[in-house]
């Protein structure tokens, strides 16, 4: 019996601490019921998920993104759109949500639709007689892209959409052009050319010397006669 309770404790620790210590039964459970509850919930923990990245708005496949959107109440879905804005809007959605009627949520909102913006409030416009509640909002494409005037309602949608009731919105939209100025320059290091006379002498040839010797006889006798030379080159 001890061994089985490890066995069952170590099933239990497996299961998210939020199953350990939470029930969907009401209080006056019973021993058996509470132990048939984490008995399902070990069972279903153990299975392998089996479409992981399927709510994942950056990973999960393009034919899962439209149900996703209708699931997280995109009132700018377009299946024209570009596959990357579909999978930031999808993915970004609860975050905009979370963060609607703020800058912050504001700057999401505009980022998941491919724009980098600059957010001012009215208490820092340079504006002496600005109103409370105003925000200023430049928006332009992200990599100075051309902007695509039939993708405008949208984007104004999708902020009156995200805003405070109470905040006005001036939106301007810019276009950027970028270049770049390259200049170069090189230096040829110094060359001094100078004459020099010098007499050149071949180095002597070396003396090589070698010895000889010549042999020959007849049984009997033997002769034998030994011969010295010596080459000069």
């Amino acid at each position: 019996m001890k061994g089985r309770k490890n066995v069952d404790d170590q099933a239990l620790s497996a299961l998210p601490q939020g199953l350990q210590t939470h029930s969907v039964l009401p209080d006056n459970r019973s021993a058996l019921e509470r132990g048939l509850e984490l008995a399902l919930a070990r069972q279903l923990n153990g299975i392998e998920h089996p479409f992981p990245d399927l709510l994942n708005g950056k990973t999960t496949s393009n034919a899962n993104l439209p149900y996703l959107a209708a699931e997280r109440q995109l009132t700018v879905w377009d299946e024209n759109d570009e596959p990357h804005i579909k999978q930031n809007l999808v993915s970004q959605a609860w975050e905009v949500k979370r963060l609607g009627g703020t800058r912050g949520g504001l700057k999401k909102a505009l980022a998941s639709l491919d724009f980098d913006s600059e957010i001012t409030p009215w208490y820092r416009l340079q504006e002496q007689n600005a109103k409370p509640y105003f925000l200023d909002i430049v928006a332009w494409k992200k990599g100075n892209r051309a902007l695509d005037m039939s993708k405008l309602h949208k984007l104004q949608r999708y902020i009156q959409d995200n805003k405070s009731e109470r905040d006005d919105v001036s939106l301007s939209l810019m276009f950027g052009v970028e270049t770049q100025l390259g200049l170069a320059g090189a230096a040829a290091p110094v060359t001094n050319v100078v004459a020099t006379e010098s007499t050149a002498t071949m180095w002597p040839m070396p003396h090589l010397a070698a010895k000889l010797t010549l042999g020959g006889g007849a049984i009997p006798p033997t002769n034998m006669t030994y011969v010295s030379a010596q080459a000069v080159t």
